[in-house]
Protein backbone atom coordinates (compact mmCIF):
# COMPACT_ATOMS: atom_id res chain seq x y z
CA UNK A 1 0.00 0.00 0.00
CA UNK A 2 1.08 3.34 -1.29
CA UNK A 3 1.41 6.15 1.22
CA UNK A 4 0.24 9.67 1.72
CA UNK A 5 2.44 12.15 -0.11
CA UNK A 6 1.69 15.36 1.00
CA UNK A 7 3.93 18.67 -1.06
CA UNK A 8 4.70 21.63 1.70
CA UNK A 9 5.86 24.66 -0.76
CA UNK A 10 7.27 28.32 0.12
CA UNK A 11 9.34 30.71 -0.63
CA UNK A 12 12.74 31.36 1.17
CA UNK A 13 11.94 33.15 4.03
CA UNK A 14 8.00 31.99 4.21
CA UNK A 15 9.04 29.68 7.02
CA UNK A 16 7.98 26.67 5.42
CA UNK A 17 10.44 24.44 7.06
CA UNK A 18 9.56 25.69 10.43
CA UNK A 19 5.67 24.94 9.89
CA UNK A 20 6.34 21.71 9.05
CA UNK A 21 8.32 21.01 12.00
CA UNK A 22 6.23 22.50 14.18
CA UNK A 23 3.03 20.64 13.10
CA UNK A 24 5.04 17.42 13.59
CA UNK A 25 5.38 18.28 17.43
CA UNK A 26 2.14 18.75 17.80
CA UNK A 27 0.73 15.44 16.12
CA UNK A 28 3.15 13.78 18.19
CA UNK A 29 1.68 15.00 21.14
CA UNK A 30 -1.92 14.46 20.16
CA UNK A 31 -1.27 11.28 22.20
CA UNK A 32 -0.06 12.42 25.26
CA UNK A 33 2.82 10.17 25.02
CA UNK A 34 6.55 11.55 23.73
CA UNK A 35 6.87 8.89 22.42
CA UNK A 36 4.13 8.51 20.13
CA UNK A 37 5.06 9.34 16.29
CA UNK A 38 3.58 12.34 13.71
CA UNK A 39 3.67 9.34 10.87
CA UNK A 40 5.28 11.44 8.60
CA UNK A 41 8.55 11.34 7.27
CA UNK A 42 10.24 14.78 6.38
CA UNK A 43 12.17 14.95 2.55
CA UNK A 44 13.45 18.10 1.57
CA UNK A 45 13.88 17.88 -2.29
CA UNK A 46 16.58 20.79 -2.45
CA UNK A 47 18.63 18.68 -0.69
CA UNK A 48 18.34 15.71 -1.87
CA UNK A 49 19.37 17.57 -5.49
CA UNK A 50 22.08 19.46 -3.52
CA UNK A 51 23.44 15.68 -2.41
CA UNK A 52 22.98 14.34 -6.36
CA UNK A 53 25.05 17.87 -7.66
CA UNK A 54 27.42 17.16 -4.57
CA UNK A 55 28.24 13.60 -5.87
CA UNK A 56 28.69 15.33 -9.65
CA UNK A 57 31.19 18.02 -8.22
CA UNK A 58 28.81 20.27 -9.97
CA UNK A 59 27.94 23.15 -6.71
CA UNK A 60 29.54 23.86 -3.40
CA UNK A 61 26.90 24.80 -1.76
CA UNK A 62 23.28 24.32 -1.94
CA UNK A 63 22.30 27.89 -3.39
CA UNK A 64 24.43 27.12 -6.35
CA UNK A 65 21.38 24.71 -7.56
CA UNK A 66 19.40 27.52 -8.94
CA UNK A 67 22.31 28.82 -10.72
CA UNK A 68 22.56 25.54 -12.80
CA UNK A 69 22.04 24.95 -15.97
CA UNK A 70 17.83 24.58 -17.12
CA UNK A 71 19.00 21.16 -18.54
CA UNK A 72 21.23 20.09 -15.20
CA UNK A 73 18.38 21.15 -12.85
CA UNK A 74 16.45 19.26 -14.71
CA UNK A 75 18.31 16.13 -14.41
CA UNK A 76 19.03 16.16 -10.88
CA UNK A 77 15.26 16.66 -10.33
CA UNK A 78 14.75 13.25 -11.65
CA UNK A 79 17.33 11.87 -9.71
CA UNK A 80 15.88 13.02 -6.30
CA UNK A 81 12.32 12.16 -7.92
CA UNK A 82 13.35 8.81 -8.00
CA UNK A 83 14.30 8.37 -4.93
CA UNK A 84 11.67 9.90 -3.21
CA UNK A 85 9.62 7.36 -5.61
CA UNK A 86 11.29 4.53 -4.30
CA UNK A 87 10.99 6.09 -0.40
CA UNK A 88 7.03 6.08 -0.75
CA UNK A 89 7.00 2.46 -1.58
CA UNK A 90 8.67 1.61 1.63
CA UNK A 91 8.33 4.02 4.44
CA UNK A 92 5.52 6.24 6.49
CA UNK A 93 3.40 8.66 4.97
CA UNK A 94 5.79 11.89 3.41
CA UNK A 95 6.04 15.19 3.29
CA UNK A 96 8.07 17.10 0.46
CA UNK A 97 9.96 20.06 1.52
CA UNK A 98 10.32 22.13 -1.44
CA UNK A 99 10.15 25.64 -3.68
CA UNK A 100 6.90 25.95 -5.73
CA UNK A 101 9.06 27.65 -7.95
CA UNK A 102 12.75 28.32 -8.40
CA UNK A 103 13.65 31.96 -9.53
CA UNK A 104 16.89 31.06 -11.69
CA UNK A 105 18.56 33.86 -13.78
CA UNK A 106 16.73 33.00 -17.09
CA UNK A 107 13.29 32.99 -15.22
CA UNK A 108 10.81 30.70 -12.89
CA UNK A 109 11.46 27.15 -13.21
CA UNK A 110 8.81 24.86 -11.78
CA UNK A 111 10.00 22.84 -8.76
CA UNK A 112 8.18 20.21 -9.47
CA UNK A 113 7.73 19.86 -13.68
CA UNK A 114 5.11 17.68 -14.71
CA UNK A 115 7.30 14.50 -15.13
CA UNK A 116 8.34 14.57 -11.62
CA UNK A 117 4.62 15.05 -10.28
CA UNK A 118 3.73 12.05 -13.03
CA UNK A 119 5.99 10.13 -11.04
CA UNK A 120 5.47 10.82 -7.30
CA UNK A 121 1.97 11.64 -8.09
CA UNK A 122 1.03 13.54 -4.24
CA UNK A 123 -1.94 13.87 -2.38
CA UNK A 124 -1.87 17.04 -1.47
CA UNK A 125 -0.24 20.57 -1.89
CA UNK A 126 0.21 22.72 1.17
CA UNK A 127 1.78 26.43 0.04
CA UNK A 128 2.88 28.71 3.11
CA UNK A 129 2.67 32.06 2.43
CA UNK A 130 3.97 35.44 4.79
CA UNK A 131 3.66 39.24 3.77
CA UNK A 132 6.84 40.71 1.56
CA UNK A 133 8.43 42.84 4.28
CA UNK A 134 7.79 39.53 6.59
CA UNK A 135 10.32 37.47 3.97
CA UNK A 136 13.00 40.33 3.71
CA UNK A 137 13.01 40.36 7.35
CA UNK A 138 13.80 36.86 7.98
CA UNK A 139 16.20 36.49 4.85
CA UNK A 140 17.78 39.51 6.49
CA UNK A 141 18.05 37.27 9.69
CA UNK A 142 19.41 34.46 8.05
CA UNK A 143 23.74 34.15 7.55
CA UNK A 144 23.59 30.48 6.68
CA UNK A 145 22.08 30.97 3.22
CA UNK A 146 23.55 32.86 -0.20
CA UNK A 147 20.32 34.56 -0.63
CA UNK A 148 19.72 36.27 -4.24
CA UNK A 149 18.82 39.70 -3.41
CA UNK A 150 14.93 40.21 -4.19
CA UNK A 151 13.07 43.75 -3.40
CA UNK A 152 9.00 43.44 -2.04
CA UNK A 153 7.91 44.15 -5.49
CA UNK A 154 9.89 40.88 -6.26
CA UNK A 155 8.84 38.72 -3.40
CA UNK A 156 5.18 39.69 -4.33
CA UNK A 157 5.74 38.63 -7.44
CA UNK A 158 7.07 35.32 -6.65
CA UNK A 159 4.65 34.62 -4.46
CA UNK A 160 1.95 35.52 -7.50
CA UNK A 161 3.69 32.83 -9.35
CA UNK A 162 3.99 30.04 -6.73
CA UNK A 163 -0.20 30.47 -6.62
CA UNK A 164 -0.51 30.41 -10.16
CA UNK A 165 1.91 27.07 -10.29
CA UNK A 166 0.28 25.41 -7.61
CA UNK A 167 -2.87 25.35 -9.29
CA UNK A 168 -1.41 24.01 -12.17
CA UNK A 169 0.41 21.60 -10.19
CA UNK A 170 -3.33 20.36 -8.30
CA UNK A 171 -4.95 20.57 -12.52
CA UNK A 172 -2.28 18.26 -13.32
CA UNK A 173 -2.67 15.55 -10.39
CA UNK A 174 -6.23 16.29 -9.15
CA UNK A 175 -4.91 16.69 -5.80
CA UNK A 176 -6.32 19.81 -3.37
CA UNK A 177 -4.20 23.14 -2.96
CA UNK A 178 -4.23 24.79 0.88
CA UNK A 179 -2.55 27.86 1.58
CA UNK A 180 -1.83 28.81 4.82
CA UNK A 181 -0.06 32.01 6.21
CA UNK A 182 2.35 32.19 9.11
CA UNK A 183 2.67 35.78 9.70
CA UNK A 184 5.75 37.02 12.34
CA UNK A 185 3.93 35.56 16.18
CA UNK A 186 1.57 33.59 14.36
CA UNK A 187 3.75 30.08 14.26
CA UNK A 188 1.36 28.69 16.37
CA UNK A 189 -1.81 29.20 14.25
CA UNK A 190 0.25 28.37 11.03
CA UNK A 191 1.18 24.73 12.20
CA UNK A 192 -1.92 23.78 13.83
CA UNK A 193 -3.56 24.20 10.94
CA UNK A 194 -0.89 21.88 9.28
CA UNK A 195 -1.03 19.74 11.86
CA UNK A 196 -5.23 19.48 11.71
CA UNK A 197 -4.54 19.22 7.59
CA UNK A 198 -1.87 15.95 7.93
Amino acid sequence: MEMTLVVVTGMPGSGSSTVIKEALKLREGRSGSKRSKSGYSVRNYGDIMYEAALEEGIVSNRDELRRLSVEKQREIQLHACDKIAEWRRSTEHIIIDTHCTIKTPTGYLPGLPEYVLRKLKPDMFVLIEAKPEEILERRHRDRTRERDVEDKSGIEEHQFMNRVVSMAYACLTGAPVKIIENHDGGLGKAAQELANLL
